[in-house]
């Protein structure tokens, strides 16, 4: 499941603006999906998109929205169904709006073949063009992005092909690079890479990313990295890590790509993080930090909830640079690039 939160409701002003701004909201456009809107406050809380295979046989979606409302119970519920066949959009659709009750916050919605209908098969239709609302354009001067499909995103995880040869010679100087340091000194030299590669993240050299990634398979410099991100700062992180992910030899990126998927996840980047896990599960990784990752994703616990996490984990962090207090090196770590410490939600 990929969920991401947004922006103002208050910038939706027809069916238009809100089937514009869903790709945005994902980061791409999605097919053969139903996605749901969760609305409180006047405010889109969450963007929730699943397979429809996986919501077409009874239980699931129900299971979905269940979880959804019992996290925002006095929310109100957007559903919007994307197939090649209508009748397949409609199936779910239909279950999940008996389902939903009172809580449903408008007709459902189904987008197949550049059109859309409204409430129900026949319903009226319209056609679909999302790129041309005023939402879209508002999303995109906001930085948000729309890829074309998933498999662009999936693909933003992984070494280039043609790439391949020139990652293996970096990762190789990256471990005779890792000679030289004394274990207890590669925590601060995370810190210190990071530090001078945050302010910066699209001009640091294959050769740095690979040391990068060489670090983050060293347990005490990955924490280091781990809470060195602060909501503030985390699309940077995002940044960075996915270029050290796709520098890094295929089998060789787990922990930077679990990093990835840490940092997606701060800057409310669900589409990201969700992509990060089916990778490292598609590599057989089992990480502790893939685990997190999960049970985040599962709980659809929103990124204001690191401002709790992130604490308790600098206190178990020892020891800390320069032996700070880790009161100190959460105001100093996690801004180590000038910035302070939010936005979608996993």
């Amino acid at each position: 499941m990929t969920t991401n939160s947004s922006a103002p409701l208050a910038r939706i002003r027809d069916l238009h603006d809100l089937l514009g701004v869903i790709p945005h909201l994902l980061g791409f456009h999605p097919d053969e999906s139903l996605v749901l809107i969760v609305v409180d406050g006047a405010q889109v809380q969450v963007t929730a998109r699943v397979d429809l295979t996986d919501v077409a046989t009874g239980g699931q979606v129900e299971m979905l929205m269940d979880r959804l409302l019992l996290r925002w119970p006095s929310a109100t519920v957007w559903l919007v169904g994307y197939s090649a066949s209508e009748t397949d959009a409609w199936r779910v659709l239909q279950r999940a709006e008996d389902h939903a009750g009172e809580a449903l916050a408008g007709e459902p919605l189904c987008v197949s073949a550049g059109h859309y209908r409204v409430g129900d098969a026949s319903g009226p239709r319209y056609r679909h063009d999302p790129t041309s609302t005023q939402s879209a354009a508002a999303a995109t001067v906001h930085g948000l992005q729309a890829r074309p499909n998933r498999a662009v995103l999936r693909a933003e995880v992984r070494v280039d092909p043609a790439m391949a040869a020139e990652a293996e010679r970096h990762w190789v100087t990256a471990l005779d690079r890792l000679a030289g340091f004394d274990a207890h000194q590669l925590p601060d030299e995370m810190a210190r890479a990071l530090a001078l590669h945050l302010n910066a993240p699209f001009g640091v050299p294959s050769v740095e990313l690979a040391w990068l990634a060489v670090l983050a398979n060293v347990p005490a410099a990955r924490d280091r990295a781990l809470v060195a991100i602060s909501r503030d700062d985390a699309d940077a992180h995002v940044e960075l890590w996915s270029r050290v992910v796709r520098a890094s030899p295929y089998g060789t990126q787990q922990h930077a790509l679990s990093l990835l998927g840490m940092a997606a996840w701060v800057s409310g980047n669900g589409a990201l993080q969700s992509v990060c896990l089916e990778e490292l599960e598609q590599q057989g990784a089992d990480l502790a930090l893939q685990g997190m990752l999960e049970k985040l994703n599962e709980g659809i616990v929103p990124p204001s909830y690191w401002d709790e996490l992130r604490p308790e984990l600098l206190e178990a962090i020892t020891p800390l640079p320069s032996e700070v207090r880790a009161d100190q090196a959460a105001r100093e770590i996690g801004h180590a690039h000038g910035q302070g410490a939010d936005h979608k939600v996993a």
